[in-house]
């Protein structure tokens, strides 16, 4: 005995249950992509965040009065590579430059890092995903002393 209203067999079963199978490994697929797109992009941004306020806060240590320029930079240094120490091994060395501002009779110091996530992606891309995430990400900021 068949119903027709609801593709019911009298055996119980669904006549179209694979068709719902294939359907929900496609949905599911573009789903899980999409997801998985939306992680590794926040991770990027988490990432490129996480530099520049490191460039932030080892600019702001070296405004600290703890001596000569030299010093100032070390203690930039120091602090910029405390801020990305959550990368482990990974984390970008901070570079540290002093030079004359322009125009002014100050010095600038200038604290840069630079991470390459194509070399070091902390979650793997997809294939096709890895064409449109960044291949460095760069965090810099300079104060005036």
């Amino acid at each position: 005995m068949t119903d027709a209203r609801f593709g019911w067999t009298s055996g119980g079963r669904h006549r179209q249950g694979g068709a719902m199978a294939v359907e929900f490994a496609l949905v599911f697929a573009m789903f899980f992509v999409v997801m998985y797109g939306i992680v590794a992009y926040g991770i990027v941004f988490a990432v490129q965040h996480s530099l520049t306020q490191a460039a932030n806060e080892g600019a702001r240590a070296a405004v600290r009065d703890v001596g000569d320029t030299a010093a100032r930079m070390a203690l930039a240094q120091t602090v910029a590579t405390g801020a990305v120490s959550w990368l482990g091994a990974r984390a970008p060395v901070p570079v540290v430059n002093a030079a004359n501002c322009v125009s002014t009779p100050y010095v600038c110091v200038t604290v840069s890092l630079t991470y390459n996530y194509a070399a070091n992606p902390i979650v793997p891309s997809l294939p096709g995903l890895g064409v449109v995430l960044p291949a460095n990400l760069r965090g810099q900021a300079t104060v005036q002393l």
